[in-house]
């Protein structure tokens, strides 16, 4: 079993081909399921669940800096619904998705660290990106 998962080298489109199912990505290996949590725990110390989670969250950021809404991203990343996106992201990042959506064109100006009640809830300047707000744990 893991000499056939030590060859995949592309995870990420792995589980793309498999539409973000953990279930499918254990049937094109061809393993199961089981077999492929025991393997994501021991080489990515997370469940195949939680990887998949935060590899769409990942690919959903740089779609929304991209200027995709996030109802095309949720179409897009195989979310149930806008809904569900933007909570998934939120645990991920801290953050709702369109706190790094472009703003006319000009993303990833120097970020303002004013408050939102200085800013009438805006931060005019810049979006944060990946490197200014940490995964949740």
């Amino acid at each position: 079993m893991t000499a056939r998962l030590l060859r995949i080298k592309d995870w990420e489109s792995l589980a793309k081909k498999a539409d973000f199912e953990p279930g499918k990505m254990a049937a094109l290996c061809p393993i199961s399921l089981r077999q492929l949590e025991r393997y994501f725990t021991k080489e990515f110390h997370k469940t195949p669940g939680g990887w998949v989670k935060e590899l769409k969250c990942r690919l959903a950021q740089e779609m929304i800096a991209r200027g995709f809404t996030t109802k095309a991203v949720a179409v897009e990343l195989k979310f149930a619904n806008e809904s569900h996106f933007c909570h998934e992201f939120k645990k991920v990042y801290g953050v709702a998705p369109q706190t790094f959506a472009p703003i006319y064109g000009l993303p990833h100006a120097p970020f303002n660290h004013a408050s939102p009640a200085t800013t009438g809830g805006c931060r005019t300047d810049r979006l944060p990106t990946t490197h200014d707000v940490a995964f949740k744990q």
